[in-house]
């Protein structure tokens, strides 16, 4: 039986928080540094924003950026695409649904992107199951 992660996160600012702390630890693990975000994810009165676009940080010149969908899948929800930003980096924008079956895949395809820096085509074969 496949496990939601942090599935009330977009209603509880709590388990939001744990649920970014998540991806922050995924990070240093992947790539062995602190990760810092790379869109800022506060209004102009420097309050946070809570919403689904729940991680984003720049390595070796490459964006990652997370959007955590609410979980409403019975099988594993991870997508993947690769986009330019500001005509200069390659930012490889991923669509989740967290899960205990998603979370392996998801480190194996940050890891080819950030620290292997595969081609997107190569990335479509680690997300075909």
């Amino acid at each position: 039986m496949m496990k939601h992660l942090y599935s009330d996160f977009l209603k509880d600012k709590k388990v939001y928080n744990l649920n970014e702390a998540f991806y922050k630890r995924l990070m240093k693990a992947v790539t062995g540094s602190q990760p810092e975000p790379y869109f800022k994810k506060v209004h102009g009165n420097g309050e946070k924003i809570y919403d689904d676009h729940i991680f984003s940080t720049m390595y070796n010149d490459r964006i990652l950026q997370v959007i955590q969908l609410e979980p409403v899948s019975k099988q594993p929800f991870l997508k993947a695409r690769v986009q330019k930003w500001d005509n200069q980096y390659d930012m490889l924008v991923l669509s989740l649904e967290l899960s205990d079956a998603v979370k392996p895949d998801l480190e194996k395809i940050i890891r080819a992107w950030l620290i292997e820096g595969v081609a997107s085509e190569q990335l479509n074969a680690l997300l075909a199951r």
